[in-house]
């Protein structure tokens, strides 16, 4: 994940189970209810929604794993309930949040939107979108949107140099952004410095940098930029009215203060961190802030209730790539499975 390491909890209550995920954007924290069968029995016994919520998240926040959530619950019929917890003064639903790699889930919906539009192909490949002048090697130019968009185009997760090493280390003992170096002539000199194996040899490998370049070439083929493309297409049909990769004067009062996670491994757990600015290539893979209203509000349309077009769009998104035992991947997601009590996981790659 990226950003400050906000501490988030994103509850979705899936059929009749309730999955509890806690997203910290530099350490990510996460519970998973394998048996809800108790939870269930309660609720269906007169027990209050809330009481179950703050079963699962006041440990966290009185263990000091966790600063700060805001939680939103999906009931099946259609109702959303909200949640704060906080070591200090508990978020409110518009309290407005960095949201790390979830911003790629983002991401991958617009791609699917703008080729419904026909303004893309999942087939346009690196070569045929990125400037004539810019030089890539012809396995990385075969490359196409649809790889980059399901983590299956065979970049690594970020470039292994000796530049990424130290901004990696700078991040560690100090916090800062470790993608600060990612800038569009270091993106096409990667392009044409990079290898990747033969098609047939790939596999799933998460890649931020290939959001990056998936974001970019998706700006050059269309002409506009990503936060432009982003509140056309997505947040302003579903009505997101603080989901964007930037914020008004007012927003920013609402932002929550960003805290350590898990990591940097050598800062104090909890203390105050600043905000990254993660540039004009990598805010794509990290670079967006929303509200648990908000996430709410796509949470709905992914899951065809809002009924509106966009749904139908979004549903794209939800078919499997690769399938392994345990979880499917597909255009920006990662489906688990939770056989025993019937239902699945949606979680955000």
């Amino acid at each position: 994940m990226n950003g400050p390491s906000i501490q988030k909890l994103f509850v979705i209550a899936w059929l009749s189970g309730v999955v509890l995920v806690g997203i910290s954007c530099k350490g990510y924290t996460s519970r998973q209810i394998t048996n809800p069968g108790p939870a269930i029995a309660r609720l269906r016994a007169g027990g209050e929604l809330k009481a179950e919520v703050d079963r699962l998240a006041q440990p966290l926040i009185a263990s000091h794993e966790i600063h700060d959530m805001a939680v939103g619950v999906l009931t099946p019929d259609g109702a959303v309930h909200y949640f704060g917890y906080s070591a200090t003064q508990p978020p409110a639903p518009d309290t407005i949040f960095e949201i790390g790699s979830i911003t790629k889930a983002f991401v991958a919906s617009l791609l699917v939107v703008l080729v419904e539009e026909g303004q893309l192909r999942y087939d346009d490949t690196v070569r045929s979108i990125l400037p004539p002048d810019v030089k890539v090697n012809d396995e990385v130019g075969r490359l196409t949107l649809y790889e980059l968009a399901t983590h299956t185009a065979g970049l690594p997760r970020q470039p292994n140099t000796l530049t990424q090493m130290r901004y990696f280390m700078d991040f560690e003992f100090a916090g800062r952004n470790p993608y600060g170096y990612i800038t569009k002539p270091y993106l096409y000199n990667f392009l044409r410095t990079c290898r990747v194996e033969a098609k047939a040899d790939r596999h799933y490998v998460y890649s931020s940098i290939g959001y990056g370049l998936l974001a970019h070439l998706m700006e050059l083929k269309t002409g506009r930029s990503l936060p432009e493309l982003m509140e056309e297409k997505i947040c302003g049909p579903l009505k997101m009215r603080d989901t964007g990769f930037a914020l008004t004067d007012e927003q920013r009062k609402r932002m929550a203060v960003g805290r350590v996670g898990a990591s940097p491994k050598f800062l104090p757990r909890n203390r105050p961190m600043r905000d990254w600015e993660m540039g004009e290539i990598m805010r794509a893979s990290g670079g967006m802030h929303s509200t648990v209203h908000d996430l709410m509000l796509f949470a709905q349309s992914n899951l065809g209730l809002t009924g509106r077009s966009l749904d139908a769009q979004l549903a794209v998104t939800q078919r499997p790539v690769i399938k392994t035992p345990d979880e499917d991947i597909t255009c920006g997601w990662m489906i688990n499975h939770f056989p025993a009590w019937g239902t699945d996981r949606k979680s955000v790659v």
